[in-house]
């Protein structure tokens, strides 16, 4: 199989292409914003701004909440909170989506951040059966199930922000997720923002959306402006950071065992259908984006996508029973 040169993605990956000299497509996008992309300094005062701008437009709107947070119990949201708040001095309303896929440690992990934030916090479900039949129909079409609960997490984001009068959601997608496809500026952080559900969706689903939408199959939210902004495509922090930095201000605790999220079991679900259609693990574009910016080399890439299949090639019975269990009509 053919691989680039420079950050080791096979000819399988998504959408891949690759130049004369072997380069790939998303490597040459890479090469091409460097600078811009690695500026640390310019990033801060670009995210500095967007702060402020949403303090002076939740103040203007007569708002309690400058931004909005989703809230997993994980180690970006928990950070991304604590920074926003302590850091930036924004006003956070902190939101999680219970989608019947949570862990005991999320639980915890969310308890004991609330504790030591102190922060507001909404734990909001939705009609069970509706979300069961969207589950069961993306795994039996897509063979994938984490397209719907990125959906419902942004609709939901952006009802919130409305309701709320709230100028800004800030989610935790790191700058490996939103680089991992990324061969134009359109819909990417930092060169764009979004203001709107179907824009910001554009990064997740490449068209789909707009296919969705002149179907009449999704409720878009159009009347409802807020600007979406990833945290870690301005901040340069490592997951090791993240954590150090979390165990000694709040007491967060890390997890154990296998790669992955540990706040949602069924993440060796989504691991395991992955390899099974796509021949690769879940965090393979995010990997080689690391090895492009020089943080990993295609060796400690390749090393850790190796545990990734190890671990994931096969899910223990049990585990798929409870995913079906979970998903079933």
């Amino acid at each position: 199989m053919k691989h680039c040169k420079i950050c080791g993605l096979g000819e399988d990956y998504t959408n891949i292409r690759f130049n004369d000299d072997g380069v790939c497509n998303y490597c040459e996008f890479y090469e091409a914003h460097k600078d811009m992309l690695e500026d640390t300094e310019q990033l801060e005062q670009a995210f500095r701004q967007k702060m402020e701008h949403a303090k002076a437009k939740a103040r203007a709107a007569g708002a309690d909440y400058d931004c909005l947070v989703g809230f997993s119990g994980g180690k970006d949201s928990t950070y991304i909170i604590y920074q926003l708040k302590e850091t930036y001095g924004m006003r956070v309303l902190a939101f999680t989506f219970d989608n019947g896929f949570s862990t005991e440690y999320g639980r915890n992990n969310i308890e004991n951040a609330l504790a030591k934030l102190h922060v507001d916090h909404i734990s909001f479900s939705m009609d069970d059966q509706k979300l069961r039949k969207q589950y069961s129909a993306c795994v039996k079409l897509l063979h994938n199930f984490c397209s719907v609960c990125f959906h419902y997490m942004h609709y939901y984001s952006y009802r919130f922000a409305g309701q709320h009068k709230i100028p800004l959601i800030v989610n935790g997608r790191t700058s490996g997720q939103i680089l991992q496809c990324a061969d134009s500026t359109r819909g990417i952080e930092p060169f764009e923002s979004c203001n709107h559900l179907k824009e910001f969706e554009y990064q997740m689903f490449h068209g789909l959306e707009e296919r969705s939408d002149r179907a009449g199959r999704m409720d878009y939210l159009k009347d409802i402006e807020a600007e979406a902004v990833s945290y870690f495509a301005y901040h340069d922090v490592s997951e090791e950071e993240t954590m150090r930095f979390l165990e000694e201000k709040i007491g967060w605790v890390r997890p154990q065992g296998v790669s992955g999220h540990a706040d949602c079991f069924a993440h060796a679900m989504a691991e395991h259908m992955s390899i099974e259609k796509r021949g690769f693990p879940v965090r393979t574009g995010e990997l080689a984006v690391l090895v492009r910016r020089g943080k990993l080399t295609q060796e400690e890439a390749a090393a850790m996508l190796q545990q990734d299949f190890e671990n994931f090639r096969e899910v223990p019975q049990e585990t798929k029973d409870r995913f079906y269990q979970r998903i079933s009509i």
